[in-house]
């Protein structure tokens, strides 16, 4: 299916329920629901869970609208309109476990996996933090801006920019700090991540452990689902906190490796 098709069968997928979730389960009263699907033996999609978060209204009116006997009869809609937007985002369905529906200005919006609530200081602080790692990140591709291509060795912790056929034209320390990854739409910090070396998640675990941020809850969460906007945003923090030269995002087959940059020079 062409990109152009899926938006549009998604954006007539969001129409439809929109009525459903503002009138049956009071969208109005809340920020965003985390809709938890399972498959039966025989294939069939149904919810096992629902989690609301950001209750901006009437908390009494929330309950009454989720639960048990008020939802029954919108379970079988939700489980099947979940299955149909991570199909036409290219997802498996038991990789993401299911979606979440959240505000997006006026709109209703629909994210895959079941994405928690920012926190809260984290999401004041969006926007300051990644303009600082853009201008560090800007920065630094002036300095190395004529590279063809970036490799990173994860084991020691260099970074090289290249330059065919010169050869490398700058070196770095770098810090893998955590990865996305695609299919199930997970960020996972370096330090508890068993597919990266030892030294890699001894360094990246020193690192976390040094933070201040404690009351995040994304800090002291190994793995949660999340999208690469916000794995930018956690890089952000960490680039910030770290006080580094910027952030360095390594494309993978499965999704993307991030790196805080450190002690850039030319080679």
């Amino acid at each position: 299916m062409e990109k152009t098709e899926a938006v549009r069968l998604r954006r007539e997928i969001l129409a439809g329920i929109e009525p459903m979730l503002r009138e049956e389960l009071v969208a109005d009263a809340w920020g965003r629901v985390l809709v938890e699907v399972a498959r039966l033996p025989e294939g069939q999609p149904v919810v096992v869970g629902i989690d609301v978060e950001e209750i901006i209204g009437d908390e009494a009116r929330v309950d009454e609208a989720f639960s048990a006997s008020a939802t029954r009869a919108l379970l079988p809609t939700l489980a099947k309109v979940t299955e149909a937007l991570c199909e036409l985002e290219g997802l498996d369905l038991d990789d993401v476990r299911g979606g979440t529906f959240v505000h997006l200005g006026e709109e209703l919006a629909w994210l895959p996996g079941l994405v928690r609530a920012p926190s809260l200081r984290l999401d004041r602080e969006r926007d300051a933090l990644v303009a600082s790692m853009r201008a560090k990140n800007e920065r630094l591709a002036l300095r190395f801006g004529n590279a063809d291509r970036v490799e990173l060795e994860v084991e020691t912790g260099i970074l090289r920019w290249l330059s065919d056929p010169r050869g490398p034209i700058g070196t770095a320390r770098a810090i893998v700090i955590g990865t996305f990854a695609n299919a199930p739409r997970t960020w996972a910090w370096a330090g508890s991540n068993p597919n990266l070396p030892d030294a890699a998640r001894k360094a990246s675990a020193a690192l976390i452990d040094a933070l201040p941020d404690r009351d995040l809850w994304e800090i002291t969460t190994p793995t949660f689902a999340s999208d690469e906007s916000t794995a930018w945003v956690l890089a952000a923090l960490l680039c910030e906190r770290a006080d580094a030269l910027g952030v360095q995002r390594m494309a993978r087959d499965d999704g993307s490796l991030f790196a805080l940059v450190a002690d850039a020079r030319p080679a």
